[in-house]
């Protein structure tokens, strides 16, 4: 990917709204412009309020992390790839492009709606609701069936940059050289991983990237490591996510149990039969996931010291010996718990 320099062109609460002006859009001067938080990656902007806002969203070049963490500005642009297909696909599953600008790379993007919250709040409060779940097992294999083996997608998407500097380095790799007894087995899962081009990955597949409003509807966002490659990431990275709550509010596990069992049986259900789950498979790299939040340049901020300890044996245990179902997590927390 082609680098740029960005020295001038970093967008801020300050320039954004002249910005937009030279891209055609029509605010006015003081229009209300708000930092949106949940990520490291990128500047986010709010600009507007109620109907006909948007969001503002740019790439940074190195993640807001205490470790270094480099990575290609240009996945914007395969963010936009991935949003306008994802679209095509599930109408209103995610927001809609509004626009693209490959010199800064940066996109505008629909608003959610006022009142939709962001599912990683809501599970960390306590409110847990498997129905989401649900709908995100039935968007998700929509989205893999949907795109396996198709010859004609973007070639944006083949280029796995994004994916390994955002992803593979930071959490497989990065464990395997901070725990050396384990990285046998990490590396193993990335050498897998790395062999499957099957359809397009979300790669950031979790509830800090998902959006909830009135029953039934959710938009998915965040798509700048999507790529072509294995599905059993997107699978394990939400589990992974949903185990760390458990271990966060151990007195809500079985919501988020139930939360992940109605992901994986209705992902299972609907996809098809080329990518129907190998659970080991994928229950591995849940392992190896939560080695990473704990080990990794990523860690999960709410774990406090013991939780960061549950974690790590959680994670080695399914690394060195995954159940053969997801219906077995809840035993092997406990088992790691005790």
């Amino acid at each position: 990917m082609r680098a740029h320099d960005f020295s001038v062109n970093d967008l801020d609460e300050q320039n954004v709204l002249a910005y937009l002006s030279g891209r055609g859009f029509g605010f006015a001067a003081g229009s209300k412009v708000r930092q949106l938080g949940g990520g490291v990656s990128n500047v986010v902007l709010a600009v507007g309020e109620g109907p006909g806002s948007i969001v503002v969203k740019q790439a940074l070049p190195r993640l807001r992390v205490a470790d270094e963490w480099l990575a290609p500005r240009e996945r914007a642009l395969v963010e936009a790839e991935a949003l306008d297909l994802v679209n095509r696909i599930t109408p209103g599953a995610a927001p809609s492009v509004l626009d693209r600008d490959p010199e800064r790379c940066a996109l505008v993007i629909e608003r959610a709606p006022s009142g939709w919250e962001d599912w990683k709040s809501l599970l960390l409060a306590g409110t847990i609701d498997p129905k989401v779940g649900a709908g995100l097992g039935s968007v998700l294999s929509s989205w893999h069936n949907a795109t396996f083996e198709v010859s004609t997608l973007s070639p944006l998407f083949s280029d796995r940059e994004p994916f390994e500097a955002l992803r593979i380095d930071p959490y497989y790799r990065t464990v395997a050289r901070r725990l050396p007894l384990m990285a046998r087995r990490v590396l193993h899962y990335v050498d897998e991983m790395q062999a499957r081009r099957l359809c397009i990955v979300h790669g950031d597949f979790s509830p800090k990237n998902v959006l909830v409003g009135p029953e039934p509807e959710l938009w998915v966002i965040d798509f700048e490591v999507a790529h072509l490659g294995d599905p059993a990431f997107d699978v394990a990275f939400l589990l992974c996510h949903l185990m760390l709550k458990s271990l966060h509010r151990p007195e809500q596990a079985v919501g988020y149990d139930r939360c992940a069992v109605e992901f994986a049986s209705t992902y299972q259900t609907g996809a098809r039969a080329e990518l129907a789950p190998q659970w080991e498979y994928v229950l591995g790299h849940v392992g190896c996931l939560l080695l990473a939040r704990v080990e990794g340049k990523s860690p999960a901020e709410y774990l406090t010291a013991e939780e960061r300890s549950q974690a790590q044996r959680f994670g080695e245990i399914l690394v060195s010996g995954p159940p053969p179902s997801p219906l077995d997590l809840a035993a092997v927390r406990q088992l790691a718990c005790k």
